[in-house]
């Protein structure tokens, strides 16, 4: 049964399905010679009827293809409507196709066609049907290997890759920079205002907190991602003043329980403050903004003249983690004075069962 209709119209499907097609038309040819032969003794009719049935298996099964992927298309979300489409044109074009051929071969074979015999008609009817019915078990029988390998290809591959992004994101949040720059500031803070100093100890502290604690978690619930983001945008407030202004809105309380990757947003709010100018006069102004089941980070554009050069690991990263989680994109505006990434809140945290 085919539960995941994305699935079906995926390339390594179609091309594996076209495949299984031209097998069937290989082996029906001499099988149905064979079959034909044990029971009729005129072998220039076996040969036209043989023909007849590889056509048939060519014309029909190529046509299901193209049912399948025009029902996927129709109604991509809704699996009772996909499957009630896909069915009723299979069978519909099945019976079709075979009723058309037989009076063509038939007068090819030179034997009468029948056709106006109900009893005849109604066994032409059940043969297209059971070959149908083949022809549909063969393909969905396809479609489940091909998503079974491809399944676990990509928990193999996100297996391998959750090493390698829980070392790249602990060396983002928590490498030497990172550190040198907040004991800096602290140092800073602390000679100048002990109060903002202590205050920005405790956000250092709790940032560090939840940066180790979710190291180990390829998933977190929104509230517990903007909770790093909102330790991490006090610590960068206090640093920056009135050169930094930030903002949270969120338009559903109960998609704060919905999932994101881990440090999925915190990333982007360090990249947006690592690439832009902050002054008092033209302050970077940053919204994180639940809308529907997206959640998005905006930043306004006004890059840097000189520093590090992006190499945009970061969001690499993120949308590489993101696809191998959801198999969706994240979605990346950029207008040349706004720049913004969004993705879809997941309601699982194993969102690809």
């Amino acid at each position: 049964m085919i539960s995941n209709i994305k699935k079906t119209i995926a390339p390594y499907n179609i091309k594996e399905i076209r495949r299984l097609n031209m097998l069937l038309v290989g082996l029906t040819f001499p099988f149905t010679l064979i079959l034909l032969f044990l029971f009729e003794e005129m072998l220039s009719a076996l040969f036209f009827l043989a023909i007849k049935t590889a056509c048939y298996m060519f014309i029909t099964s190529n046509l299901l293809v193209w049912i399948l992927k025009f029902s996927a298309k129709k109604f991509p979300d809704d699996l009772f409507k996909f499957q009630f489409c896909r069915f009723t044109l299979s069978y519909i074009s099945g019976i079709a196709i075979y009723l058309s051929l037989w009076p063509i071969f038939s007068y090819l074979a030179k034997i009468p066609s029948h056709l106006q015999n109900y009893k005849l008609l109604a066994a032409f009817i059940a043969i297209s049907i059971v070959l149908t019915t083949i022809i549909l078990f063969l393909h969905n029988f396809v479609i489940f290997r091909q998503n079974k390998i491809q399944t676990e290809l990509e928990n193999s591959r996100l297996q391998l890759r959750s090493t390698q992004a829980e070392n790249l994101l602990l060396k983002q949040q928590i490498h030497p920079h990172f550190l040198f720059n907040s004991l800096n500031t602290l140092k800073a803070l602390y000679k100048k205002d002990p109060k903002l100093g202590e205050i920005y100890l405790l956000q250092l502290a709790d940032f560090l907190r939840s940066a180790v604690s979710l190291n180990n978690s390829h998933t977190t619930t929104l509230a517990e991602e903007l909770e790093i983001c909102k330790n991490y945008m006090e610590m960068q407030k206090i640093r920056f003043g009135e050169a930094l202004e930030w903002n949270l809105k969120i338009e559903k309380t109960e998609m704060l329980k919905g999932f994101v990757p881990s440090f999925s947003l915190q990333p982007l709010l360090e990249n947006a403050i690592k690439h832009n100018i902050l002054t008092k006069e033209s302050p970077l102004k940053l919204l994180i903004e639940q809308h529907d089941n997206y959640i998005s980070v905006f930043n306004a554009i006004n890059p840097r003249n000189a520093g590090e050069t992006s190499t945009k690991s970061g969001l690499s990263n993120l949308a590489e983690r993101y696809q191998l989680w959801t198999e969706e994109e994240i979605i990346i505006k950029n207008d040349g004075k706004s720049f913004s990434v969004s993705f879809k809140i997941m309601p699982h945290e194993n969102s690809n069962n």
